[in-house]
């Protein structure tokens, strides 16, 4: 029987900044009320594709691949805006040689190893560290001033591995797995 799930491979920032990220997600709820993706885990999204969780064994095997890749540094440059129909208020992350490396490199595993076409692969073009979603370009505004009032920028952190995690269509994330950096 098939069993077809989204696949997710993203970037989970280290405390102290995922429980500063939390805290701002809670406070985003507490203001302006519980909205998609507010209770979101905090992370950055380089991948998402879909594939049957049969292969499950074989994508750890073959995405493991990128544990040679060196850890690196990223920074928050503060809140910012998603428009265009997307009304997300997000935290901003400058896409770095690391990352287009790492692209890069997700790119050449995707079709190298996994023998899978590039379009089937939705690879992130704006790093970002989502806040929440809003009702609306009101909301969005209103939530972008207050949350700018915070200065959140030049936050480093280290990344040391990536994370694959994998959900049923319409279902909660129920699978993880972690690839550690050089």
């Amino acid at each position: 029987m098939s069993d077809i799930k989204i696949y997710n491979l993203r970037i989970v920032p280290p405390d102290p900044v995922y429980n500063e990220v939390t805290h701002f997600k809670k406070q985003f709820i507490a203001t302006f009320g519980k909205q998609p993706l507010s209770n979101s885990k905090p992370h950055i999204t380089l991948a998402v594709f879909k594939m049957d969780s049969q292969y499950q064994d074989i994508l750890i095997k073959i995405f493991n691949q990128l544990s040679t890749q060196n850890k690196f540094k990223l920074i928050i440059q503060g809140f910012e805006i998603f428009e265009n129909n997307a009304n997300v208020l997000l935290l901003k992350v400058p896409i770095t040689e690391d990352i287009k490396n790492l692209i890069t490199n997700i790119k050449v595993v995707w079709q190298r190893d996994l023998h899978r076409k590039q379009s089937t692969l939705k690879l992130s073009t704006t790093p970002h560290i989502t806040i929440s979603k809003t009702e609306g370009n009101k909301m969005l505004y209103q939530s972008l001033a207050f949350f700018q009032k915070m200065d959140y920028t030049d936050r480093q952190f280290e990344v040391d591995h990536l994370t694959l995690i994998s959900r049923p269509k319409g279902k909660t994330w129920d699978w993880e797995h972690q690839i550690p950096l050089s």
